[in-house]
């Protein structure tokens, strides 16, 4: 599809979001296993993302990995089976990777801003022996740093999510499924936010209430850990299979979104279908 094609943003009502949430559900359990198996995988990825020049390099290919989960919704939506190999499947088509890594940069570079000017001067008091300590993982050096600073920390954080994640939730697949170029799709993608902000709203909401309990879960897991128990083998086990199963539903959402908004089917490309054809052989 040519850039110069005008695209159709359509408007949807609001309980729109509601058959986004329940549709990404539907999806899930068409493919339960492989998808678990694909989102694990990504999260695994997402671990390294604290992990000095190799981090960045993770950060950098969230989008490109963030299209092959998208993609992966895509086939299970088409009776296909996705295989691990999904996640890389943008790398695998080319058309596109360079796009989707340079909108990569794009938010990197943007978070590192919110970052900066959100915690400007408060970082050059804290001892470099406890940043140490926190880079290794040691929890307890948490609780050595100013809550102050730890406050503007969470609210640089959600800045930076809400930023990156308003750029990039129409602009990967705008990109992926479309060929978009990355401002193009940028620019086109906010448009859709705020034209359809009333189904997106209802999304935030349901998904917000789906995420309380996880979230007192990982609370429960990190002041076990904090006091130095021995955390629950179980709660250990819901939070590993709950991550991932949320972080779908997440996915699935953004997919169905992006296909009632813009279409889809005379959007895929022959990149994506030669894609297809290599990860099937």
């Amino acid at each position: 599809m040519s850039e110069r094609e005008p695209l159709n943003i359509r408007k949807l009502p609001a309980a729109r979001g509601l058959a986004w949430v329940s549709g990404s559900w539907h999806l899930f359990k068409r493919q339960p296993l492989r998808l678990l198996l694909v989102s694990l995988f990504f999260q695994f990825f997402l671990g390294f993302s604290q992990a000095d020049v190799f981090g960045l390099l993770v950060i950098l290919c969230l989008p490109v990995l963030s299209a092959g989960m998208l993609h992966a919704f895509s086939m299970v939506e088409r009776g296909e089976k996705p295989i691990l190999a999904v996640l890389f499947m943008p790398f695998i088509a080319r058309k596109g990777v360079g796009q989707l890594l340079l909108l990569g940069g794009v938010v990197m570079v943007l978070g590192l801003l919110v970052v900066s000017l959100v915690l400007a001067g408060q970082l050059v008091g804290i001892d470099p022996e406890v940043l140490s300590r926190i880079e290794q993982g040691d929890l307890e050096a948490i609780q050595l740093i100013d809550p102050q600073i730890m406050e503007s920390a969470v609210l640089a954080m959600a800045i930076g999510a809400a930023i990156s994640g308003s750029i990039t939730y129409f602009s990967v697949p705008l990109i992926w499924f479309r060929q978009l170029g990355m401002g193009g799709a940028v620019i086109v993608g906010l448009r859709a936010l705020l034209r359809n902000w009333k189904p997106l709203l209802m999304i935030g909401v349901l998904l917000g209430l789906l995420a309380v309990p996880i979230i007192l879960l990982f609370g429960s897991f990190y002041l076990s850990a904090m006091g130095n128990e021995n955390a629950s083998s179980l709660l250990a086990f819901l939070l590993l299979l709950l991550g991932p199963m949320f972080q779908l539903l997440l996915f699935g959402t953004q997919y169905l979104a992006f296909r009632d908004i813009f279409g889809l089917d005379e959007g895929a490309g022959d990149h994506i279908k030669k894609a297809d054809d290599q990860l099937v052989a």
